[in-house]
């Protein structure tokens, strides 16, 4: 007498565990977090920005500040007038 166990007990989930290449649906527990691991790895915050538009806005404001300041160059001297290379620390 033989017997025939169901292909779900002989192979598992279809739909997770399955040994024939990606899932059809992934773990979405384990993807977000393998995905705050990375973002903690490379030193980002948690998650996204509670608000982009003023992140951006800071950012403008501090890129306004410095060029107001001259810590960095604005561009309005003509091309023949600058230096040919960026600005360095080393000797040239």
């Amino acid at each position: 007498m033989t017997h025939h166990k169901p292909n779900r007990a002989v192979e598992g989930d279809p739909d997770h565990g399955h040994g024939r290449g990606m899932p059809r649906r992934p773990d979405e527990d384990a993807l977000q977090q393998r995905t705050a691991r990375d973002r903690a790895e490379a030193g980002l915050p948690a998650g996204p920005p509670e608000d982009p538009e003023a992140e951006y806005r800071a950012a403008q404001d501090e890129v306004d500040r410095e060029a107001g300041t001259g810590e960095i160059p604005t561009g309005e001297a003509a091309r023949k007038d600058r230096d040919p290379f960026p600005p360095t620390r080393y000797e040239r």
